[in-house]
């Protein structure tokens, strides 16, 4: 079986050089890499994880909780996967996924062989980072963590802004009825979006209803599209709303079956953004769905690189703010276009 060795005595370089070549932990000059990885080919060379782990007394392994009631992963998911495992394999980590469900016990976490983990979807009091705490594990977040925890490490959206600026769109599009199905209660994604909502009508001066925000209930609705369809067909019946705000587009797409129930035309009869873009989807709707460009896949590489920093012991941000972008298309009146 040919070795590190084999490959450092042909290619005329060190075994730890080899090492770095494959692990990407120190600079090589290209000339050297060029050389290696040419020798590696040649030599069908193929570098031993385990071995890799027993060298660096590192599982060379990160951890990435995705917890989700849907059957399946969505685009916004699959891209921040993406954006992981792009930049984990750069640097030499592999990424073990755990589609992990609220409610299942945490103490399992301590189990998986991974040197820190990233996590989605943070709540305002989130066992999970508690439990990282105590087991004193390397974590990052994708979305904040609580205004209290000033030490936990996080990539983000400023979703405060985000929702601040599609509200203002809605209102100088002439909406003041918006109906906002937002995300889970106590989720921190939600209560910074509702703020954005409220900035929105007092940056008019329009009075800002609490009725006109609604949480999902994950209980109560199976996935994101029964949830925007079941909440549209009830408050219809308590309101007539011109405009909606969807925390998904998976939420969008059960606003529009909704609605061709009950008989409205999307964007004439209701004006309908979701807060996140799978961009395929968005074009094959009609009308095509006005979104938010969230760019997970940025959101994951970012998350990936601090928690890998921190695994090194090289300086860290405490967050990183990842811009988005309104991208408008079909399914909202165009009155006025936003400046």
């Amino acid at each position: 079986m040919v070795t590190i060795a084999d490959v450092a005595k042909q290619a005329g370089v060190s075994k730890g050089t080899v090492s770095s070549v494959f692990s990407k932990k120190r600079p090589i000059s290209a000339e050297v890499t060029e050389r290696v990885l040419n020798v590696a080919k040649e030599l069908n060379y193929v570098p031993n994880h385990a071995a890799r782990s027993l060298a660096t007394k590192k599982n060379m392994i990160i951890g990435l909780k995705m917890p989700t009631l849907d059957t399946e992963l969505s685009s916004f998911d699959l891209k921040v996967i993406n954006g992981v495992v792009k930049k984990c394999t750069e640097i030499g980590y592999r990424v073990l996924l755990d589609r992990v469900y609220d409610g299942e016990d945490t103490a399992l976490f301590s189990r998986d062989p991974v040197d820190g983990v990233i996590l989605l979807n943070p709540k305002e009091q989130d066992p999970r980072i508690v439990q990282y705490k105590q087991l004193n594990l390397p974590y990052v977040l994708i979305g904040r963590p609580n205004n209290e925890d000033v030490e936990t490490k996080y990539v983000d959206n400023n979703n405060i802004e985000i929702v601040k600026e599609v509200g203002e769109f809605l209102i100088e599009s002439g909406h003041k009825d918006i109906l906002f199905l937002n995300a889970s209660y106590g989720m921190t994604v939600a209560e910074d979006r509702k703020e954005g909502f409220r900035r929105a009508f007092e940056n008019f001066g329009l009075h800002f209803l609490e009725e006109n925000v609604i949480y999902n209930d994950q209980e109560k609705y199976k996935n994101g599209s029964d949830y925007g369809f079941y909440t549209l067909i009830e408050t219809v019946k308590e309101k007539k709303y011109t405009a909606i705000i969807a925390d998904t587009d998976r939420v969008a797409l059960g606003v529009l079956r909704a609605a061709r129930e009950l008989g409205m035309d999307i964007p004439n009869d209701l004006s309908l953004v979701a807060l996140s873009n799978n961009e395929t989807l968005a074009l094959e709707t009609t009308p095509q769905l006005t979104s938010i460009e969230l760019f997970p896949e940025k959101l994951g590489e970012e998350a990936a690189e601090i928690l890998i920093n921190v695994l090194n012991d090289q300086l860290a941000p405490r967050h990183k703010m990842i811009p988005a972008k309104l991208v408008v298309r079909d399914s909202c009146r165009k009155t006025h276009l936003i400046r």
